[in-house]
C-alpha cells in the first residue's frame, strides 16, 4: 500500500478524532455519557421511524432479539423507552421513546444547532458543500465494497 496515502489518511483520522474529542469535552456538561452507542442508535431509530416492533429493531440494528430485549430492559428502567403489547397481535411488543428518550433527542438537537452556529457557520458554505460531496462519495465506496463483499 502507498505509504504516503496511509500517512495522510492517518492524519485525517487524527484530525477528525481530535475534533470529536474537543466537541465532546465542550458539551460534556449536557451530554449523557452513560448511554451506550447501541442505545443511541436505538433512540435515533425510534425517533426517526416512530414506534417499532422489537423484531423490527433487531433487524434494523442487525442484532439478535435477545440483545434487543436486554437493551430494552436497561433502557426502560431509565425511562428512555417504553414497551406496549400490540393489541392486534398480543405476541408482538411495540417500543417507543419514553420521556428520558425524548429529552435525549431534544438535547442532542440543541447541541447539534449549537455546533452548527458556533463552528460550521465559520466555514465558507462552498467548503461545506465540498465536504458533503466528499463524504457522500466515501459512503458510496463503503456501500459498494460491503455489497461486493456480501456477494462474494
Amino acid at each position: 500500500m502507498n505509504e504516503e496515502l496511509v500517512a495522510f489518511v492517518r492524519e485525517l483520522n487524527e484530525i477528525e478524532y481530535a475534533c470529536q474529542v474537543m466537541l465532546t469535552q465542550e458539551y460534556a456538561d449536557v451530554l449523557d455519557e452513560t448511554i451506550t452507542n447501541n442505545q443511541i442508535i436505538m433512540i435515533n431509530l425510534l425517533h426517526d421511524r416512530g414506534r417499532l416492533l422489537t423484531g423490527e429493531l433487531a433487524k434494523q440494528m442487525d442484532i439478535t432479539a435477545s440483545a434487543v430485549s436486554q437493551m430494552l430492559n436497561k433502557m426502560e428502567k431509565r425511562q428512555l423507552v417504553k414497551r406496549s403489547i400490540n393489541p392486534g397481535n398480543r405476541r408482538e411488543i411495540f417500543v417507543e421513546l419514553d420521556t428520558a428518550g425524548v429529552n435525549y433527542i431534544e438535547t442532542s438537537r440543541k447541541i447539534e444547532l449549537s455546533i452548527i452556529e458556533r463552528f460550521y457557520s465559520k466555514l465558507p458554505y462552498e467548503d461545506l458543500v465540498a465536504l458533503k460531496e466528499i463524504m457522500l462519495r466515501f459512503r458510496r465506496i463503503i456501500e459498494e465494497e460491503q455489497t461486493r463483499k456480501t456477494v462474494e
